[in-house]
C-alpha cells in the first residue's frame, strides 16, 4: 500500500489509465468488475479490426452523424446500437422496452458525440493505454495497420493482449516497441458472454503494464495487501447438502451492508476440496446477491485443494446480504472448505494453499452433523 491507499484502490486508479479498442466488451467489465466507471467510445462495443482501422484512418468523421445509427434487440434481449458507417455495435445499456426507441436514439447520438470527440483527444495527447485483443489467427499484419492507424493521431501506447491457455501464470507485461506494450491473459471471454470474465489474470496485467509505462512500482497482489472486511473462521470446515432432490444449499453469513462502504468492492474466497465420490453440479462463492469478479470450483479437479471467489458491492439499500459459500446438490454430496476470507479488492490475491492433510473420507455421522449445524461459516 501508498499511505493511507489501500490496494484496491489502486488497482481502480490503474484502470482509470487504460481504454479499450473495442473487439467486444470484455475489457469495459474487467474495469466494472474492478471498481471503476470510465467513459469511453468503444468501451461496451463490438469492433471488428477492419472496421476499427477504417475509422481510425477517417477519424471516425462518418460516426454518429444523422442518419447513420440503428437501433435492434440483441438476443439477450438488450438494445443495440448499430453504426452503419463503420459497424460498430455498442450496448446501451438498455433493456428493451424500458425506454422509447426515439428517446434512446436521440440520446445515443449526443453521448457519442460526446465520447468521440474525447476520444480523438486522447489519441492526440497519447494520455491513455489502448487496449486490444488479439485471437490466436489473427494475422501480425493486422495489429501493426492499426498500430499505425493509432500513431498516425497521436504518441499512444498500446496493450496487445493474448491469451495464454490453462498453464497461464502471472507474469509482467513486456515491451516490444516504443509505444508497444504485451502481455497475456489465461483466456479470452466467450464472444456472446463478455461479462464472464476470468478477471485475476486481468488485474495482474493491468497492475504490470501500468507500472511499465508510468515507471511506477507494481501494486502487491497478494493476499495480506487486501484487508479483511469480516472476521471469518479460516478452519477446516465439511460442508453437505441439505435436500433430497439436486437444490442450493447456502453455507452463507448474512451481512448488513451498512457496516461496508458502498462503493467498494469486496471479494469472499475460500480453498474448497472436491470429494472423488462428488455428484453435485456446481460449487461456488457469493460476495452478495450481485456478484462481479468470480471463480467458481473446477469440479473436473477432485481430492486437491482449488480456491473459489466471489467479488461484488454490497447494496446499500438490502436489509442483509449473503457472504460465503453455496452448492447445487443433494444431501448425498458435500465438501471440504478452509481458509475463509471476506476482504476489500476486486480479487482475492495470491496465496499458498492449505497445508492440511487430505481430509477424511465422508462417513454417515459427520455428514449429519453438517446437515444439522447452522447455515452460517
Amino acid at each position: 500500500m501508498t499511505g493511507n491507499r489501500t490496494t484496491a484502490a489502486l488497482l481502480a486508479e490503474r484502470l482509470h489509465a487504460f481504454r479499450s479498442l473495442g473487439d467486444n466488451c470484455e475489457f469495459g467489465f474487467v474495469q466494472r468488475y474492478g471498481g471503476v466507471e470510465p467513459s469511453g467510445l468503444l468501451r461496451f462495443s463490438y469492433t471488428p479490426m477492419e472496421d476499427l482501422i477504417r475509422g481510425l484512418r477517417r477519424g471516425f468523421a462518418d460516426f454518429g452523424v444523422p442518419g447513420d445509427l440503428r437501433l435492434s434487440v440483441s438476443s439477450g434481449g438488450t438494445y443495440y446500437c448499430h453504426s452503419a458507417a463503420y459497424n460498430i455495435w455498442a450496448n446501451t445499456g438498455h433493456p428493451a422496452g424500458s425506454i422509447a426507441p426515439e428517446t434512446l436514439l436521440e440520446r445515443e447520438y449526443g453521448r457519442l458525440a460526446h465520447l468521440k470527440r474525447k476520444m480523438l483527444d486522447d489519441l492526440a495527447d497519447g494520455s491513455k493505454i489502448l487496449v486490444r485483443k488479439v485471437g490466436r489467427d489473427e494475422p501480425e499484419a493486422d495489429f501493426a495497420r492499426l498500430a499505425e492507424a493509432v500513431w498516425a493521431h497521436g504518441p499512444s501506447t498500446l496493450l496487445r493482449v493474448t491469451e495464454a491457455g490453462p498453464r497461464w501464470v502471472a507474469e509482467p507485461a513486456r515491451r516490444v516497441a516504443d509505444r508497444l506494450i504485451e502481455g497475456r491473459v489465461r483466456r479470452f471471454a466467450p464472444v456472446e458472454q463478455a461479462w464472464a470474465v476470468d478477471l485475476e489474470p486481468w488485474m495482474h496485467l493491468v497492475d504490470s503494464a501500468y507500472a511499465l509505462e508510468r515507471g511506477a512500482a507494481p501494486t502487491r497482489l497478494d493476499a495480506a495487501a487486501f484487508p479483511e472486511a469480516l472476521t471469518l473462521p479460516g478452519r477446516l470446515r465439511r460442508h453437505v447438502g441439505r435436500h433430497r432432490a439436486a437444490a442450493l444449499s447456502a453455507y452463507t453469513r448474512a451481512v448488513d451492508p451498512a457496516g461496508f462502504r458502498a462503493d467498494t468492492v469486496h471479494v469472499f474466497s475460500s480453498w474448497v476440496w472436491i470429494p472423488e465420490d462428488f455428484a453435485g453440479d456446481r460449487v461456488f462463492a457469493a460476495a452478495g446477491y450481485a456478484r462481479l469478479g468470480w471463480r467458481d470450483a473446477d469440479l473436473s479437479r477432485r481430492r486437491c485443494w482449488q480456491r473459489v471467489w466471489a467479488a461484488g458491492r454490497l447494496r446499500p439499500d438490502a436489509t442483509r446480504e449473503p457472504v460465503g459459500l453455496g452448492m447445487i446438490g443433494t444431501r448425498r454430496d458435500g465438501f471440504w472448505s478452509a481458509g475463509a476470507r471476506f476482504a476489500e479488492g476486486p480479487i482475492p490475491g495470491d496465496e499458498p494453499a492449505p497445508e492440511l492433510r487430505m481430509p477424511p473420507v465422508r462417513f454417515p455421522g459427520r455428514d449429519l452433523l453438517g446437515r444439522l449445524l447452522p447455515r452460517v461459516l
